[in-house]
């Protein structure tokens, strides 16, 4: 696919595109550097049979292999197969699903996190044992809405197309002209952007108060607070890094559903800052 059908063309020219293209590609090998380093470190401790850890170590998992598909995709054997076979339409589809379905896994993971600490608490409080399943039926909700979100542009439920830098893809924000699919994409946007917010928000409020009624087993409760005060910082830096680009992309669909230009609101410059804090997210909170 040339840059040329990109919708985003003029936001950026060639020289910025590039820098954004190589910013990003040394950023994910950061952070997938890190990120491994960081999951070997729990694999080879005492910590990896602790099933809260565990849980974390999915979506800090997920951060590492979602950084390492832009990575994958501009390489230069993958770029050289796309001009000699013509699959640039093809491969654009495929890594935008990668990257998509990542994408949505990664913030589900986070969801989840902060789910357990709830649940975790709640059975704490009743004296009760978490299950072993539970946690395997927070992975398992994970990867359905990972695909429950990813999937639709296969099916015709819009479609798959070249973000903002237009040198990668993603499920594209541009909406459908049939009417009824407009407004299903625009309810995967809200559900995969809002829903996430307002569960991660609402399970660490509620974690925090059963936490600081719980006095049954103070080892315990210290050890879960802190557990959870950990996993706060995480969530906050992670939405603060998130929320700008999650904005553009929300008002960028409300304008297209509006039919506005988005572009008359919002400036390059924000843009491209708010793409850089997005991607290094991932870095901050290593």
């Amino acid at each position: 696919m040339s840059t040329d059908t990109c919708v985003w063309n003029k936001l950026f020219d060639d020289n910025v595109r590039t820098a954004l293209q190589d910013g990003f590609t040394a950023g994910g090998l950061i952070s997938v550097i890190l990120s491994a380093w960081l999951n070997l470190t729990l694999l080879v401790s005492n910590l990896r049979h602790d099933r809260s850890y565990n849980n974390l170590a999915n979506f800090t998992l997920a951060a590492c292999i979602r950084r390492i598909v832009p990575v994958m995709a501009h390489l230069p054997f993958i770029k050289y197969i796309e001009s000699l076979y013509g699959l640039q339409e093809q491969f654009c589809e495929f890594f935008a699903f990668m990257e998509t379905f990542l994408a949505v896994f990664e913030v589900e993971c986070l969801t989840h996190v902060c789910i357990e600490r709830y649940v975790l608490a709640k059975y704490t409080t009743n004296g009760w044992t978490i299950k072993d399943n539970h946690y395997t039926f927070f992975l398992y909700l994970c990867v359905f809405f990972s695909v429950l979100y990813s999937y639709p542009p296969l099916i015709g439920l819009g479609h798959y197309g070249f973000d903002f830098s237009c040198t990668s893809c993603t499920f594209d924000m541009v909406l459908p002209d049939v009417a009824w699919q407009r407004y299903v994409v625009v309810i995967i946007f809200a559900l995969r952007s809002i829903k996430p917010v307002i569960f991660m928000v609402m399970m660490l409020i509620w974690a925090r108060i059963l936490e600081t009624k719980e006095n049954s087993n103070l080892e315990i409760t210290h050890r879960n607070s802190r557990f959870t005060r950990n996993v706060i910082a995480v969530t906050v830096v992670n939405l603060v890094c998130w929320t700008p680009i999650a904005l553009i992309r929300g008002w960028v669909v409300f304008s297209y559903l509006v039919y506005i230009d988005p572009l008359d609101v919002i400036s390059a410059l924000f843009i491209k800052w708010a793409m850089w804090i997005h991607w290094v997210s991932d870095i901050k909170h290593l």
